[in-house]
């Protein structure tokens, strides 16, 4: 019985792992059509379609933004081959099992699906090696870290539905790193307990799960890595450096020189732009942006309030859950210095809520604690659930607004070739769908020209916007509201905009914009209010000032 509750439990969690993940299907299927959810996502999809239409493509070079010179990327190929390998998946499931009569709308969208779907199936993939491990090593109240691991916003935020972003990946691969280190720190207390073999096993399995966080990428797991080693090291230095851990390290090794050998050193140094712009740039991006601890209440609960001390109390009973406390208040204070840290923090606080509840000692004060540590969790989904009329509003806009502008690029700039100079956040989007490169794009490496797009649209006089298209050789202007473009280039530059400046101009007096730049007068989807959505104008070479 006990069993068939536990399978019964695991199962649960892993539905509902996938079911969650997939809250917003409303925002990411509208109209026959996929959406993603973030410019960085679409930047993703058209590196995946690049492989897709010429296989064995390692990308190392952007051209689609920051035209003409694009940029090196430090983006990497493990995420790009997952979406690809899913798509092919896809395509040999729609040709067996499709409807040869009647075709899926889905069938000629198996890449935007593959993009769709990857997220959430490496969530599930977390969740079921979490599950495993818990039942592995039978810890007590690990079904409270796998419920907290399906629910948790920041760790259902970060596998979501229409969110292709190697965030995910690495969630899973540093889930597995983690689950690794725990397993060979309890053989390290207990040495006769388990085989010789079993720990080189899972030395393997850490170096490996190591070797691709790394290989994902060199921010977040690097510094990871750092902190684990150290602990190691001041915790338990023959362990680590123990016979059984050498196959796992040179295999972790293996992997980072491989990556280096076939895709070429990922860091470079920061070009002119980006050492005079980054400061300001970084203010307007979500990611990146700086929470207090209070913020961190909707992510990880309550329980966060009392982590140090069932943890500091937890040690007693367990050596692991003091260098869990270390890497627990080490990646909490990076998530508050940046919220991207939030998703590792999701991962580190599940691996821990165990431990915690454990220190409690007696089982019904554990699951009260567990029970009330909920309210913020919850608050947070009954919001993303059950909008209010005008979060609901906002988000039939966006649907409205990503319509409108899938329709200008792959109807009308698709069609006529060229590239094009729109707001950083719209470029990769109008990229992806028109296949014309863009001057902004969504990275830091693209800040050159997401500066030169911020200048144009606030420059006050014509001959600075012509200097910036001849520049940068554009065909395309697309004009979005002139007051978010006017407030976040003045941010960006760090300048007074002038009394009136050229985005506002192409937004509510087209007919007052250059004769070089020609306003589109096809068809254009209106917003309730009868505005137009986005402008669109051509760039007239014969008028365009040399």
């Amino acid at each position: 019985m006990k069993t068939a509750l536990r399978l019964g439990w695991i199962i649960l969690c892993l539905v509902l792992t996938l079911g969650v993940r997939c809250w917003n299907i409303r925002e990411v299927f509208v109209e026959g059509h996929i959406y993603f959810l973030d410019p960085d996502c679409y930047s993703r999809m058209t590196r995946a379609k690049m492989i897709v239409e010429h296989p064995g493509t390692i990308v190392r070079h952007h051209d689609f933004e920051n035209w003409p010179q694009g940029v090196t990327a430090h983006t990497t190929a493990p995420f790009d081959y997952l979406i690809v390998s899913l798509k092919w998946t896809l395509d040999g499931l729609f040709k067996v099992f499709g409807n040869a009569q009647k075709p899926s709308v889905l069938r000629a969208q198996t890449l935007d699906l593959a993009g769709a779907l990857v997220s959430p199936l490496l969530g599930v993939a977390g969740a079921l090696f979490l599950a495993w491990w818990l039942a592995r090593f039978r810890v007590r109240f690990g079904g409270a870290a796998l419920l907290f691991y399906a629910l948790s916003p920041i760790l259902v935020h970060g596998t979501v539905l229409g969110r292709p972003d190697h965030q995910s990946l690495l969630m899973l691969t540093l889930t597995v790193a983690l689950g690794a280190e725990l397993a060979l720190a309890r053989k390290a207390e207990s040495p006769d307990a388990e085989s010789l073999a079993s720990e080189r096993r899972w030395g393997l399995v850490s170096g490996i799960a190591w070797g691709m966080s790394l290989w994902v990428s060199l921010y977040e797991p690097i510094i990871m890595l750092v902190v684990t080693g150290a602990l190691w090291l001041a915790l338990d230095r023959r362990a680590f450096l123990s016979r059984p851990r050498v196959p796992g390290a040179v295999a972790g090794l293996a992997i980072v020189v491989f990556s280096i050998l076939l895709e070429g050193w990922p860091v470079a140094m920061p070009d002119a732009a980006i050492r005079q712009y980054f400061g300001n740039w970084e203010g307007q991006i979500g990611e990146l942006s700086r929470l207090s601890f209070v913020q961190l209440f909707p992510w990880v609960g309550w329980w966060c309030l009392a982590s140090v001390v069932l943890l500091w109390l937890a040690r007693r009973e367990d050596r692991r859950a003091l260098p869990m406390l270390v890497m627990l208040v080490v990646i909490t204070a990076l998530s508050m210095w940046q919220a991207r840290w939030g998703y590792f923090l999701g991962i580190v606080f599940a691996w821990t809520l165990p431990w915690q509840m454990q220190a409690l000692r007696r089982g019904w004060a554990a699951w009260l604690f567990f029970v009330v540590g909920w309210w913020p969790v919850m608050d947070a989904w009954d919001k993303s659930l059950f909008p209010d009329d005008l979060m609901q509003d906002q988000r039939n806009m966006k649907r409205a607004e990503l319509v409108a502008l899938r329709g200008l690029a792959s109807n009308v700039m698709s069609q006529n070739g060229g590239p094009f100079l729109a707001s950083w956040w719209l470029s990769p989007e109008i990229a992806y769908w028109s296949g014309q490169p863009g001057v902004a794009g969504s990275s830091h490496e693209s800040l050159s020209g997401i500066v030169d797009t911020a200048r144009f649209f606030l420059s006050g006089d014509a001959a600075t916007a012509a200097e910036i298209l001849r520049r940068r050789r554009v065909f395309w202007v697309v004009s979005d509201d002139s007051s978010r473009d006017v407030e976040m280039s003045a941010e960006l530059l760090k300048e007074k905009p002038p009394e009136k400046p050229l985005a506002v101009t192409l937004w509510d007096h087209p007919e007052d914009a250059p004769d070089f730049l020609v306003e589109w007068s096809g068809r254009v989807a209106v917003r309730p209010d009868g505005l137009r959505f986005y402008r669109l104008y051509e760039v007239d070479n014969a008028t365009l000032p040399k």
